[in-house]
C-alpha cells in the first residue's frame, strides 16, 4: 500500500517535469524571416545621375547583410543597419544608366538564421531637361572678356578668337560643340597670343569640347572625327624658327589670319588653365596637309597650366606642340588618327603622366606613331633653342597591326630633325613598329659648327655630340620584341637616314645599359593601362625635380597601386569600362 502511494506520488513530478522541457523547447524556435518593404510610388532619376532609394525593414532573427541589384542602371548599398538590429532603414544608391525608360532596384536582405526576404522598387528614368544653346560667331572682336556657363551649351559657328588682352572663362561642366566643315566652313576655338583661356573643370564636371552631332549618349560613334575642327592655344614662347623671325602661323588656320601667328621671347608667357578639359571627335582639314590637332599648342609658355587633359577620337594628332616651354600633366591621348603626341619647333617643356592608346584600326594617317618627335623645320631644325622636352611616366600603348605599312611609317616613335628630348620612367607597349633616330651629318648648328641630327643630341660631348637626348630606366615590350639582351634591342632600335652598323649597335648597347625589355603586365577593364610587373617599380630614375618632374616611384602613366589619373572624368575611361 505504502508502495502504491509512493508511485501516485512521483507521477505529478514526473508530468510536470515533461511539461517545463517542452516549454523550454518552445522557446528555441527560431523568429520569423525578415520583412523588407519597397517604397510605394515610383521614383524619378535622370539619365546618368544618382538617386536614393530608402526600404524599411524588419528583421526579427537579427539583421546580418543587405545586397541590391539594379535594371537599367546600378546599385550600391549606401547605408543599412547595425549588424544584429531587428528593425531600421536600408538606402541604397541607385546611378541610372543613359538609357530613358523603366528602371528598378531590388533589395534582399539576410538575417543571422539565413532566412531572407527581398521587395523591388520601380523608378523611371528621365531624359535631361534641354539647355539652352547660344551660337558663337566668328568676329574680328574675339570672344571679348567673357564667361560661358555650364548652363548653356555653346556653338561654335566657324573660327572663335579669344583676341590679344582678352580672357574666356569655362566654366566646370560647360559643353562646348563646333559646327561640322572643312576648309573655310570648319569650326575651332583659338586663343590668340596675349589672349587667355580659363577652362577649369574638375572630375565630376569636366569641361567638354565636341561635334555638334554629339548628344554625349552615343549619337556619334567613339571612333567619329571631323566633326569640328578642336583647340588651338597660341603664345609668346621661344621657338626655333630662326629663319621665319621668331613668328609664325598655326597650321589649321587660313594663312591671311594674323590672329593664327605663334612665337616671340617670353618662355614663362601665360596662356590661362586647361583642367579637366575632354576635346572629342575633332580634326577639321583646312587644306593640303594642313589639319587641326585635337589641341595645338603654339610656343605657348610655362605660366600656362595643362593638366588633366584629354583628347579623344582625332582625324590628325592627339596633342601637338610647335616649339614653347609649357608643362604638360596628366594627360590621355586615345582613338588618334596620325600621331598621339608630336612635338616640334624646338619644344623645350615637360610632359609627365601621359598615356597614348594608338589603336590600328583608328588611324587615318599613312604613318601614324606613338609619338612623333621633331627638332625643327627644313633650314631651322639645327638652330637653338634644341627640342629639350624631359619627359617622364609616359605609356605609349599600341593595339593592333598597322598592315600594309613598312616599319618605317608606324615607331613606337619617331625622333628626327634634331630632336633632343628625354624619356624616364616610361613604358612602351605593343607597337608593330621600332623606336626610330634619325642620323644626319648635313644639319649644322651654327654657334658651334657641329653637326645637330637626333644621333649627335644623343652622343656624349666627349665623343663630339651635345649629350642632351636620354631613354633611360623604361621598359619596352614592342616590336614584337620579348628577350632583353642585344638581340632584343637590336630589333628595338633603329637608326635611320645615314646608317651605319657601328654607331647603330653604339646605341643598342646604351639602350640595354639603361633600360629592360619586359612585359609590363597591363590588365583589362577599367586596369587596362595598369601595369603590374614588378619592374614598373624598381630600377627608377630619380632626381627628376632638377627638370621640373617629380619622382612618381613606377614607371608609364598609371600608378600600379593607384586609381588613374583620367578615372571617372574622361571618355576613354567610359570606352575601356564597357
Amino acid at each position: 500500500m505504502k508502495a502504491l502511494k509512493k508511485g501516485i506520488w512521483i507521477l505529478p513530478i514526473l508530468i510536470g517535469t515533461a511539461l517545463v522541457f517542452n516549454s523550454c523547447k518552445k522557446e528555441t524556435i527560431t523568429p520569423d524571416a525578415p520583412k523588407v518593404t519597397a517604397p510605394t510610388t515610383a521614383i524619378d532619376v535622370q539619365v546618368g545621375t544618382t538617386a536614393d532609394v530608402t526600404f524599411q525593414v524588419n528583421v526579427p532573427g537579427g539583421f546580418l547583410e543587405a545586397t541590391a541589384t539594379a535594371i537599367n542602371g546600378s546599385a550600391t548599398v549606401k547605408r543599412e543597419p547595425d549588424n544584429g538590429s531587428t528593425t531600421g532603414e536600408v538606402v541604397v544608391t541607385f546611378t541610372a544608366s543613359n538609357t530613358v525608360g523603366a528602371g528598378s532596384v531590388n533589395l534582399k536582405v539576410t538575417d543571422k538564421n539565413s532566412k531572407f526576404d527581398d521587395a523591388t522598387a520601380t523608378l523611371n528614368i528621365t531624359a535631361k531637361p534641354a539647355k539652352p544653346k547660344k551660337d558663337v560667331y566668328s568676329s574680328p572682336d574675339g570672344t571679348g572678356t567673357v564667361t560661358w556657363s555650364k548652363d548653356t551649351v555653346y556653338i561654335l559657328r566657324g573660327f572663335i578668337f579669344v583676341n590679344d588682352g582678352q580672357t574666356l572663362t569655362i566654366n566646370a561642366g560647360t559643353v562646348i560643340k563646333g559646327q561640322p566643315g572643312q576648309g573655310a566652313g570648319a569650326s575651332a576655338l583659338i586663343v590668340a597670343r596675349g589672349g587667355k583661356i580659363n577652362a577649369v573643370g574638375n572630375e565630376s564636371e569636366p569641361i567638354i569640347m565636341t561635334g555638334l552631332a554629339d548628344d554625349l549618349n552615343g549619337s556619334v560613334p567613339d571612333d567619329a572625327v571631323q566633326t569640328w575642327g578642336g583647340l588651338i592655344i597660341l603664345g609668346k614662347a621661344t621657338t626655333n624658327n630662326i629663319a621665319e623671325g621668331g613668328s609664325k602661323q598655326i597650321e589649321g588656320i587660313p594663312v591671311d589670319e594674323t590672329r593664327g601667328l605663334y612665337g616671340g621671347n617670353d618662355d614663362n608667357d601665360n596662356s590661362g588653365t586647361l583642367k579637366y578639359v575632354s576635346v572629342r571627335h575633332g580634326g577639321s582639314v583646312i587644306g593640303a596637309d594642313n589639319e587641326i590637332n585635337g589641341i595645338s599648342l603654339g610656343a605657348v609658355g610655362a605660366g600656362t597650366t595643362l593638366d588633366h587633359i584629354e583628347v579623344f577620337s582625332n582625324f590628325d594628332d592627339g596633342i601637338e606642340f610647335f616649339g614653347g616651354a609649357a608643362h604638360l600633366t596628366n594627360v590621355v591621348l586615345s582613338y588618334i588618327g596620325d600621331d598621339g603626341l608630336d612635338e616640334d619647333e624646338g619644344f623645350h617643356g615637360t610632359v609627365q603622366n601621359a598615356l597614348v592608346w594608338k589603336k590600328a584600326s583608328t588611324n587615318q594617317s599613312s604613318d601614324p606613331r606613338g609619338a612623333e618627335l621633331d627638332g625643327g623645320v627644313g633650314a631651322n631644325e639645327a638652330q637653338k633653342p634644341f627640342a629639350t622636352a624631359k619627359m617622364a611616366n609616359i605609356t605609349l600603348y599600341g593595339e593592333g597591326e598597322n598592315t600594309g605599312l613598312s616599319s618605317s611609317n608606324k615607331q613606337t616613335f619617331y625622333m628626327r630633325d634634331g630632336y633632343a628630348g628625354s624619356f624616364y620612367n616610361s613604358i612602351f607597349y605593343g607597337f608593330d613598329g621600332p623606336m626610330d633616330m634619325e642620323r644626319r651629318t648635313d644639319k649644322i648648328n651654327p654657334d658651334d659648327s657641329k653637326s645637330a641630327s637626333c644621333y649627335d643630341q644623343w652622343l656624349s660631348l666627349a665623343d663630339g655630340g651635345y649629350g642632351n637626348l636620354k631613354i633611360e630606366n623604361n621598359l619596352f615590350y614592342t616590336n614584337g620584341v620579348t628577350t632583353n639582351d642585344s638581340t632584343g634591342f637590336a630589333n628595338v632600335f633603329q637608326l635611320s637616314d645615314e646608317t651605319d652598323p657601328v654607331k647603330e649597335y653604339g646605341v643598342e648597347q646604351y639602350l640595354m645599359a639603361h633600360n629592360h625589355i619586359v612585359d609590363p603586365g597591363f590588365g583589362s577593364g577599367s586596369s587596362k593601362f595598369t601595369p603590374s610587373a614588378g619592374d614598373v617599380t624598381t630600377n627608377l630614375a630619380t632626381g627628376l625635380s632638377s627638370f621640373g618632374l617629380e619622382d612618381k616611384g613606377y614607371k608609364g602613366a598609371v600608378d600600379p597601386a593607384g586609381t588613374p589619373f583620367f578615372a571617372n572624368w574622361s571618355y576613354t575611361w567610359t570606352v575601356i569600362n564597357r
